[in-house]
């Protein structure tokens, strides 16, 4: 009969215990699904906060781009000596590229070099052999010239865009704003294209801007300086 007994207590526990895992296992079901919704709505909410951010992100910067063209206009308008040199810059480098190309075309029919003699330019042409060398030399001089240039400011270009932020918004628009205003008083100090002169300060600000690149970097004050940049 004790044996009986033992066994039967036996199972009673067993049953208790299976009872107790069962209801474990479903209490940390309950607990496993309701942190996966909770995350699924904490999800759904940043998502919902991070397209409102973007869509105020986006709304400044149009707001921004037509403040700074509403600027341009207007400085423009008051201001015309940035416009003749933006006219200046759309063409100059067209007839300076024609002529040297007329130029050029003309140097490669007879390669010549000249020389001075009493005041007076006097050019001898090459001999057959030398100016043969010449040209092929000089056409894959300049044809790696010119692509150099463009891959040069391509890649230029590119990196501006890459490190375009708010930052670089405010820089453009107060050099500019700037140069157009003080246009005709740069003229009269100086002889220098405003346009080159903008494009200038882009570029120094490039400079600068991968300086204090380095220099937060290796403070650890990364954050700090994208605060900054997209102030």
């Amino acid at each position: 009969m004790s044996n009986v007994d033992t066994v039967k207590k036996a199972q009673a526990a067993q049953k208790a215990a299976e009872l107790k895992a069962k209801k474990d296992i479903a209490d940390y079901r309950d607990a496993a699904d309701s942190k996966v919704a909770e995350a699924i709505n904490e999800k759904g909410a940043a998502i919902r906060t991070a397209d409102i951010r973007v869509k105020m992100a986006k709304k400044k910067e149009k707001i921004a781009w037509g403040s700074l063209a509403a600027t341009l206009f207007c400085c423009l308008i008051a201001y015309p000596a940035f416009l003749n040199d933006v006219l200046d810059a759309l063409t100059l480098p067209f007839v300076w590229a024609w002529n040297g190309i007329n130029d050029y075309a003309y140097w490669l029919e007879i390669p010549y070099y000249s020389r001075y003699i009493e005041g007076i330019e006097r050019r001898y042409a090459y001999s057959t052999g030398m100016a043969w060398l010449l040209r092929i030399t000089s056409v894959f001089f300049y044809t790696a010239l010119a692509i150099g240039i463009c891959y040069g400011i391509w890649s230029i270009i590119q990196y501006y865009r890459a490190r375009w932020c708010s930052l670089s918004l405010k820089v453009l628009l107060i050099s500019t704003g700037a140069v157009i205003v003080f246009g005709e008083g740069i003229h009269s100090i100086m002889s220098i294209s405003l346009v080159g002169l903008l494009l200038f300060i882009q570029v120094a600000y490039l400079v600068v801007l991968t300086y204090l690149d380095g220099y937060f970097e290796t403070r650890s004050k990364d954050r700090y300086w994208k605060k900054i940049q997209n102030q």
